[in-house]
């Protein structure tokens, strides 16, 4: 496996930036991946367990329905290091864990360094 997001040097920062702007532009021109985002980041302030809750109901199927599996998964695979194929080959439960702590580990931080609110 290869360095995670946040163990790269300057190069290959680099190139993870132009391998994820890609399939985040997918999602930001989404209008319902948007819409759905705010709304659950909105319950998340409110209520943690209500923005929980939202993101398995809501957040999941635009995540890893058919629109976007391969830009959640392009993310996850520079995310973690890997490869796409790896990722889609690892057991699911694995996987799925493996997406929750990155999103808490390497992706809210990553953010947070750029002074970007995740």
């Amino acid at each position: 496996m290869g360095k995670k997001l946040l163990e790269k040097n300057g190069a290959e920062m680099a190139s993870a930036l132009v391998e994820l702007a890609n399939p985040i532009r997918n999602f930001l021109e989404d209008d319902e991946f948007m819409l759905t985002f705010r709304e659950c980041t909105k319950k998340g302030v409110r209520n943690k367990l209500e923005a929980v809750m939202a993101v398995y109901a809501d957040m999941i199927p635009l995540l890893l329905g058919d629109k976007h599996l391969s830009d959640t998964i392009a993310i996850m695979a520079v995310v973690e290091g890997t490869t796409p194929q790896k990722m889609l080959k690892m057991n699911g439960t694995e996987m799925l864990a493996d997406c929750m702590k990155a999103w808490e580990e390497q992706i809210k931080p990553f953010f947070t360094q750029l002074g970007i609110s995740a």
